[in-house]
């Protein structure tokens, strides 16, 4: 057999086409790899900013402490790729690079699907017969829910949960009065405020004597949120409400015997917290402004669950639902019911940060809570 020679031009065009393919290749990877590096950047920022935002930073000093770590490990993440653009050439920056994609990928996978810390949603067909307009842009929704350890027997229980108000001028204090008047010929047996009243304390007299004079058998109750701790706003609202025999819930309980219901509220979590026993209080409701104390009040063997603060997340996109959501424990807790152990917890949108009649409309929770024959410990919803 005879083998005929390479010629060296022949040799000279597979080398090229050798280089280019290989050229192409890396070229392919690193696209890749950055999109990937993209995508896991976006996601640190939402994430990070989601815990920024589910946290109660009060100071100057620690809005720029969890900034500054933000912007920290943004630029980590992406130095490798930095430091590739300095010597394209070199293979062990190359795969320092590839190896960040990764950690990129790791993150956005993180970010769309959370850790949950034993935390699960609770699907609940709707219908529009369960929400009623109040005034435009703001919905009163009717939830209803079962307790086994509800005495047997009494009636149902009804609450009136409002959060988020964000009522910081006329306008919106005029929407709020607006709804609250359509709900004056209702009876509650309590009202539940879940803060975050305003950002403006020239407002916050007027608006606090309009929630107590919602109806409301065995008073109206407060837990104070974020907003509400700024520019000494807390000592106000303390003070207003006092006025107006609203009680407030600084972690701390408030039992109403004749309905054999004890109130919990959290406005942070405490370091140490303890419930009275069982047979003191057979139901167990408990306030909060953010959802993130689930946690908490799982621990503690509460039964219901109201919080706020989420608005319902913001910049929802088709699937993926919503992007931003201040909340420590990731981006499911945007609204509806969940349910860690034996607690259940209802996140209310509360009402629109601002008074126009465009963009989502905000809600008054009115929540049913019934007796039930079902297993103890194992509340659920209708």
């Amino acid at each position: 057999m005879t083998i005929a020679p390479v010629i060296p031009a022949q040799a000279g065009i597979h080398k090229r086409r050798d280089s280019l393919s290989y050229i192409c290749l890396q070229t392919r990877k690193m696209v890749i790899a950055l999109v990937v590096l993209t995508l896991g950047e976006i996601a640190l920022l939402l994430d990070l900013a989601n815990r920024l935002l589910g946290s109660y930073v009060r100071t100057p000093a620690g809005v720029f402490t969890r900034i500054s770590i933000v912007v920290l490990a943004c630029v980590l993440l992406a130095m490798p790729a930095c430091l590739l653009l300095l010597d394209y050439e070199s293979d062990s920056r190359r795969y320092v690079f590839y190896g960040s994609s990764l950690i990129g990928l790791v993150i956005f996978v993180h970010y769309l699907f959370p850790y949950r810390f034993g935390i699960s949603r609770i699907r609940q067909a709707r219908s529009t017969k369960d929400q009623k307009v109040l005034v435009p842009n703001l919905l009163v929704r009717s939830e209803s829910v079962r307790v086994p350890s509800l005495s047997a027997g009494r009636d149902a229980l009804q609450f009136l949960v409002v959060s988020d108000l964000h009522c910081n001028t006329h306008e919106k204090l005029d929407l709020i009065k607006g709804a609250f008047a359509e709900l004056s010929n209702d009876m509650f047996d309590a009202v539940l405020v879940l803060g975050d009243l305003s950002e403006n304390g020239r407002i916050l007299p007027q608006l606090i004597s309009a929630i107590a004079d919602l109806p409301s058998r065995h008073g109206t109750f407060l837990v104070r949120g974020n907003h509400d701790f700024e520019e000494g706003r807390d000592v106000l609202i303390e003070d207003l409400a006092g006025r107006h025999s609203i009680k407030i819930l600084s972690n701390t309980s408030s039992h109403i015997p004749e309905l054999g219901v004890r109130l919990v509220g959290f406005e942070y979590p405490p370091a140490h917290a303890q419930l009275p026993p069982k047979s003191e209080c057979p139901m167990t409701l408990g306030l909060t402004h953010t959802p993130d104390n689930i946690i908490l009040f799982s621990r503690l063997g509460v039964d219901i669950v109201v919080a706020g603060h989420t608005h319902g997340g913001w910049f929802a996109l088709p699937v993926l639902g919503p992007l931003l959501i201040p909340s420590r424990l990731g981006r499911f807790l945007n609204e509806g019911w969940f349910k860690r152990g034996r607690t259940i917890m209802y996140v209310t949108t509360g009402l629109p940060y601002f008074a126009d009649y465009h963009g989502r409309p905000g809600e008054i929770l009115k929540l049913t809570v019934r007796p039930t024959e079902a297993t103890e410990g194992t509340a659920h919803v209708r």
